[in-house]
């Protein structure tokens, strides 16, 4: 058993792997302090978004479950969500600036109107959250939404210049009567605050009639149910380019969703419920033979050989996956091995023994297994002996910080570790010319990012695909790709995959 090159690789690089542990955990418990200190919006020095969200949940679970007492949910914390009326407006005609005067202006304004008892938060932009928790009815919580919005409007608002009058609107929720879950109630409090602006309320509280139109998770999941039936789903593609940057090595599918109320729905807003359900099965299916689909039209117009990269669930990984990418292959003629399986270290670790045998069965077959997100996640870095992938994408938070130097020593490692167990090793998130040209003396195989392109539409790729090579031949850079520029400081999420089904 020792003799097995697996076994022999990973006994080699035992030193290397307990250094990588090492300033992983370092790295991670850095990222943890910063995080837990990072509570306050730096403009209002208000408690933020993350600071709201552990107080609510700590409120929620003190109040005991419905089998556990005999209240009706009538009385309760309540939470209610606010937004400014016309803030756009202060921003364009007087400046940021002058908007940053007013918004710390009003944030004091909130914070004494809603009184010692109360948690004010600034959660993004002009919205702010009022967090009352303690008992109250339905018509106590419209009182104090009232109140609000009186105290706004006797406030007295201004940034060198003349005073600026403020309105507002507010969604109410009750805790636990609309939620037990802080992300619920969020989407439900915007429901209600939708509602009210639409209708002129001025403060509404949540009711299940006003869902349909909004974000509520339920109303959500029923749409997503209809987007595959009525052709609202989209798949968005993002090369990856050698580190030379001579030639695409392949293109990743990204799963959007064109919801005619909504409008363009990006996977982290959908893709957790679906895996919540059994809907994972079919948008995975959708996805997995779209893209090989896709890519057999790109091959019949002479772009080939590529890769497609699909990223799969863990929800779909103990069950269905196997018989999904074995039904795709056969559909759309699209060879094994250019379908890369895109897996994040979670998915491998949750069950490792399922891991181990369904990518064992994909190998066996033909396709190529990524470890995404690598570094990200918990896996314990032997696994990577045993697992026969056939690369891994290094976590984008590594790129964006290589200017640090312990996470430019981690990215390193991982590199190193990576061509050592005889892997592809792919940088994501790579928008700049200086990160690439770091990442290449790493000695990094693959590159993806805004550097290179946004997400593009399928019907787009053969000729962006034809340009990139036009470039190359005459000596040009990818960045300058028509319509295609570097993007940096972009948040990369927006343009990038959810790590399930796509």
């Amino acid at each position: 058993m020792l003799d097995h090159p697996w076994t022999i690789s990973v006994l080699v690089n035992i030193p290397l792997i307990i250094a990588l542990v090492y300033l992983l955990g370092r790295m991670r418990q850095e990222r943890q302090r910063r995080h837990l200190a990072s509570t306050r919006d730096s403009l209002t020095q208000l408690p933020n978004r993350h600071r709201l969200a552990v107080a609510v949940g700590e409120s929620l679970a003190r109040i005991p479950q419905p089998e556990d007492h005999d209240s009706d949910g009538s009385r309760g914390p309540v939470l209610m969500l606010l937004d400014l009326e016309g803030f756009k407006d202060i921003n364009d005609i007087l400046g940021h600036t002058s908007g940053d005067v007013v918004l710390v202006q009003v944030a004091e304004q909130l914070r004494v109107a809603a009184g010692p008892e109360a948690m004010v938060s600034r959660v993004g932009g002009d919205e702010f959250v009022v967090f009352l928790d303690k008992d109250l009815t339905a018509s106590q919580a419209m009182l104090e939404a009232k109140k609000l919005l009186a105290a706004l409007g006797a406030g007295a608002y201004c940034s060198d210049g003349p005073a600026l009058e403020i309105r507002a609107n507010i969604g109410i929720v009750q805790c636990p009567r609309d939620g037990r879950q802080f992300d619920d109630l969020m989407d439900r409090a915007d429901v209600a605050l939708r509602t009210a602006k639409r209708t002129r309320s001025g403060a509404l509280l949540y009711s299940l009639d006003h869902a349909p139109s909004g974000r509520d998770p339920r109303g959500t999941l029923s749409m997503l149910r209809g987007a595959m039936d009525e052709d609202q789903l989209r798949l968005r593609y993002q090369p990856l380019v050698s580190v030379d940057q001579t030639r695409i090595v392949g293109y990743e599918a990204l799963l959007r969703w064109e919801n005619p109320v909504r409008g363009l729905v990006l996977p982290a807003e959908f893709v957790p419920m679906a895996e919540r359900t059994s809907l994972i099965h079919p948008l995975t299916r959708w996805v997995m033979l779209t893209a090989l689909q896709q890519g057999a039209q790109w091959r019949d117009q002479g772009i080939d050989p590529v890769n497609i990269s699909v990223n799969v669930s863990s929800a779909v990984l103990e069950e269905g996956l196997l018989g999904i990418i074995e039904e795709a292959l056969a559909l759309t003629g699209w060879p094994a091995g250019q379908l890369v399986v895109e897996m994040t270290e979670t998915a491998l670790s949750n069950s490792p023994d399922v891991a181990l045998k369904v990518v064992s069965a994909l190998r066996e077959r033909g396709v190529k297994i990524s470890i995404d997100d690598f570094g990200a996640g918990y896996t314990s870095l032997a696994q990577l002996g045993v697992m026969p992938v056939h690369e891994l994408k290094i976590d984008r938070q590594f790129v964006e910080q290589l200017s640090g130097r312990a996470p430019e020593a981690i990215t390193s490692s991982m590199v190193s570790l990576g061509h050592r167990l005889g892997l592809q090793v792919v940088a994501e998130g790579v928008e700049t010319e200086a990160a690439a040209t770091r990442l290449a003396e790493m000695g990094v195989d693959v590159l993806q990012g805004y550097l290179f392109a946004r997400p593009i539409q399928p019907e787009d790729v053969p000729t962006w695909h034809r340009e990139f090579e036009r470039r190359q031949a005459s000596g040009g850079r990818p960045g300058e790709l028509a319509g295609q520029p570097a993007t940096p400081g972009i948040p990369a999420q927006q343009g990038t995959h959810h790590t399930s089904a796509g």
